[in-house]
């Protein structure tokens, strides 16, 4: 039997019930012009929250002239009730924020700028193509957190840590 393949990595693809969703939304960077190493795959960072090491995860980053700049929150569902998630693995992912951060279903998308935590777009041409992604980026400041925000930030995420369901969802 064939084992499929990770479309960015070519490794084998995780048991998550997710993952058919990733496949979708790395297809359609694919077909958006963004190559392999435009895109990184579980992205992770650990932070400190409270007394412990907290891991931060995007599902997949896509970068903008070498930097970070897009966070895709890949799962199936409704959109709303992960943007805030999205919009916390932004902020701490990097020493500075990621300026964008997106949530996909796969047949549908909000881009939400990290900054304010808003939806500036919605469908699936909300997710920038390379060249928009770059110009996006060059036209955002950059910013770089107060340790106040960092902190609420990372409340956010970590609250929904324990809501996510494990590799198969028995719900």
């Amino acid at each position: 039997m064939d084992q499929q393949c990770d479309l960015i990595t070519g490794g084998p693809l995780p048991d998550h019930d997710d993952e058919y969703v990733r496949q979708k939304v790395e297809a359609y960077l694919l077909r958006l012009g963004y190559g392999p190493e435009d895109v990184r795959v579980d992205h992770c960072r650990t932070v400190k929250h409270r007394e412990d090491d907290m891991c931060v995860k995007a599902d997949l980053l896509v970068m903008a002239n070498d930097a970070p700049a897009l966070v895709l929150r890949c799962a199936r569902g409704s959109l709303v009730s992960r943007e805030r998630e999205a919009v916390a693995a932004a902020r701490l992912l990097e020493d500075e924020w990621i300026p964008f951060a997106a949530v996909c279903n796969g047949d549908d998308a909000e881009l939400l700028d990290v900054a304010t935590g808003r939806v500036i777009a919605t469908g699936l041409e909300a997710l920038p193509t390379p060249n928009e992604l770059a110009r996006r980026v060059a036209e955002t400041p950059r910013k770089r957190p107060s340790e106040k925000e960092t902190l609420a930030a990372a409340r956010v995420y970590h609250t929904y840590s324990f809501i996510q369901c494990p590799g198969q969802c028995t719900v």
